[in-house]
């Protein structure tokens, strides 16, 4: 079961995509959860055998509620660094042959990275690696012990995003080996299953911005433009429309300014940022730009009408305003810079 959990997660991290349920890239979240514990592979030591006449024969309840707090940082829209504290509930030992039995409880602080990958627009799968800090209390016959250590941790989930802010999740988590049978009197393996719900800080607007037409003059035509914000329109490295980039596509194609469009010329150019390989931003732009190009003429718009080309990093909105940030900051600072602009002239 270990080694299945641990390779749940080695794939899931090596597959991951963006995801709306994970959060925006470079803001942070909390969350509460509650659920069941199970300890397992129980290892009892002399300590509780001493208190059970000697024997090593037990009835053992393994089973009781559990929960906790988690808090995380989105370095990336797949990757995350997570801590929280567990309360990982307790487990009654009662001994036969006339022996008192014993009582382990145990709670600890842990932190993981988290990898998700997005299954839908709102739904996520995910993995969880990582190590806990844990203290193990055992009673045997009035005399309490504790022990501390670290042990390693892994959690495999889903998650779901209700909107925006708000997110819900079931996790099933494994701590290996907690507690110290030579010391306490005995340890034991921990799993848990909860279900939680994450509150999201700082997300970004859900709709792209759309631009409104400037009105030519009726003596000189000029071309309308339409800016559409690429970070809304795609996901992170994609040109595959999110379902909120295809409504506001609908919108546009609705728009009074956009219906003269069908005896019209219209031209799709894509945009990107500075980040990155040159060619590369160019190549994404040009995709993303006959992405929007596509959609465009599925809903109506001539294909003979309509053309769409990239022009990468170039004509960039921000110029240097950005220079004095860096990694997330600069990115978030460049946002404008990365759109998808509408063209609309005469023939």
């Amino acid at each position: 079961m270990k080694k299945t959990v641990l390779a749940l997660i080695i794939v899931n991290a090596f597959t991951a995509t963006s995801a709306l349920a994970a959060g925006d890239a470079g803001t942070w979240y909390g969350g509460a959860k509650f659920g069941w514990s199970h300890y397992f592979d129980t290892e009892t030591g002399s300590k509780a055998h001493e208190n059970n006449n000697g024997s090593n024969q037990f009835d053992i309840s393994r089973d009781n509620v559990g929960g906790g707090l988690y808090t995380g940082y989105q370095i990336t829209p797949w990757l995350a660094v997570e801590g929280g504290y567990d309360y990982l509930g307790n487990m009654q030992i009662n001994g036969r042959h006339g022996g008192n039995g014993a009582k382990l409880k145990a709670q600890g602080l842990q932190m993981s990275l988290k990898a998700s990958y997005a299954v839908t627009h709102n739904w996520d799968i995910y993995g969880r690696a990582g190590a806990m800090g844990y203290r193990a209390e055992s009673d045997v016959s009035g005399h309490n012990r504790f022990e501390t250590g670290v042990r390693p941790l892994a959690a495999v989930g889903t998650e779901y995003a209700f909107n925006k802010n708000w997110a819900g999740r079931v996790e099933y988590q494994w701590v290996s080996n907690v507690g110290n049978a030579s010391q306490i009197g005995v340890s034991s393996d921990i799993s848990s299953v909860t279900a939680g719900v994450t509150y999201r800080f700082g997300q970004h607007d859900d709709a792209p911005v759309v631009a409104t037409p400037v009105a030519a003059p009726a003596s000189a035509p000029e071309p309308q433009h339409f800016n559409l914000k690429s970070d809304v329109m795609f996901d992170y490295n994609s040109a595959t429309l999110t379902p909120e980039g295809q409504a506001a596509i609908r919108q546009l194609y609705n728009s009074p300014g956009l219906q003269p469009a069908k005896d019209k010329s219209t031209v799709v150019v894509g945009y990107s940022d500075r980040t990155g390989e040159e060619a590369y931003n160019q190549e994404l732009s040009a995709r993303r730009a006959r992405t929007v190009a596509d959609e465009l003429v599925a809903l109506g718009i001539p294909a003979e009408n309509i053309r769409a080309e990239g022009r990468g990093e170039s004509e960039s909105v921000t110029g240097a305003t950005c220079n004095d940030r860096q990694a997330q900051a600069l990115i978030d600072c460049l946002s404008p810079d990365r759109r998808v602009v509408v063209e609309i002239t005469d023939k």
